[in-house]
């Protein structure tokens, strides 16, 4: 690159941002300081945004100090992403603190503060800030009933769902009823158990039936051991999507749980044929010199002998503490 300005710089980071690749992009920012070029607010959201996909508490923490030493904590897009990386790390009281630093009414740093609520458990607190928009007269869009339906979901807040699909689906707002609206109403009414009626939901939606709604229905349907359900979820989940491998580990996994066992090994040759490989489970924690990834079944990591030792210390200490009835 023979020119290196800002505009270049915010420009790469955000490009490997948007590839999923915010490590990079956060060392790319760290060149740019090093460069001595000018940070302006969007290379602050964009690297506010890398800790918050990264969960790195820590460094968000730091940018966030340098937001502020610069001048731009009123920024709204900063702000909005100082929020939503706050929610993602955990904090959802420190998100708050920034989002009521300023007092605006910018619609979508409303409903990040929405989202960031209702997958804390704060529900009530989201719906009343949904409708606290209303009363403000900061216009509501389909991104924010997204918000709210998804807190409705995860509270299990089934009145209050309806409530506000109704508004959108009979044309009682602006917004335009989309696919993930019906998406969010599927997995609340899946989540509560109503597996019937969330059946009928889905099978009446004027759109095709999504991805989304289907997990959500075979997801509840095995937590709540319904096992025709599953199967009928897997198989349109694997109709929909047959390049995801998931979908056809969870059909088969189905199948093995009815006992039908020449079904079973008829998915499993064709997830042979088709090379299907089941990906394996991944976490990942940050600790003082950096994030640690763990792969299931993964006996490289040269601690492997201390985690494991560590880990048997544990389940010793869980076995010999006796339990506390209140």
């Amino acid at each position: 690159m023979l020119v290196r300005n800002i505009i270049a710089w915010n420009s790469m980071m955000a490009t490997l941002l948007g590839s999923g690749l915010a490590e990079e992009a956060l060392g790319l920012f760290v060149s740019m300081v090093s460069c001595g070029v000018g940070v302006d607010g969007f290379s602050f959201s964009i690297v506010v945004d890398a800790c918050g996909e990264l969960a790195l508490l820590k460094q968000g923490m730091q940018v966030h100090a340098r937001v502020v030493g610069g001048g731009f904590e009123a920024d709204v897009v900063v702000r909005n992403s100082l929020v939503d990386m706050y929610a993602k790390c955990g904090c959802v009281d420190s998100a708050e603190l920034v989002f009521r630093a300023v007092p605006l009414r910018d619609a979508v740093l409303w409903t990040t503060m929405i989202s960031a609520y209702g997958k804390f458990g704060r529900v009530q607190d989201a719906v009343s800030m949904f409708d606290r928009m209303a009363q403000l007269g900061i216009k509501q869009d389909g991104v924010a009933y997204l918000a709210v339906l998804s807190a409705c979901s995860h509270g299990g807040l089934v009145k209050e769902g309806w409530h506000y699909f109704k508004l959108v689906s009979d044309g009682k707002s602006s917004v335009t009823v989309q696919p993930e609206h019906y998406g969010c109403m599927a997995d609340l009414l899946c989540r509560r158990g109503y597996l019937e009626e969330a059946l009928e939901f889905i099978e009446n939606m004027p759109f095709d039936s999504t991805v989304a709604a289907w997990s959500a229905l075979l997801n509840s349907s095995r937590v709540y051991g319904n096992a025709k359900l599953s199967k009928l979820a897997a198989s349109n989940l694997l109709k929909l999507d047959p390049e995801n491998h998931s979908n056809w580990v969870a059909l088969s996994s189905v199948r093995a749980l009815q006992s039908a066992w020449h079904e079973t090994w008829m998915v499993r040759e064709s997830m042979s044929r088709e090379c299907v490989k089941k990906e394996p489970g991944c976490s990942w924690i940050e600790l003082c010199d950096g994030v640690h990834v763990f792969l299931m079944a993964d006996q490289s990591r040269p601690e492997l002998v201390d985690i494991l030792q560590t880990l048997d210390s544990l389940k010793e200490d869980v076995l010999v503490t006796p339990l506390h009835v209140p």
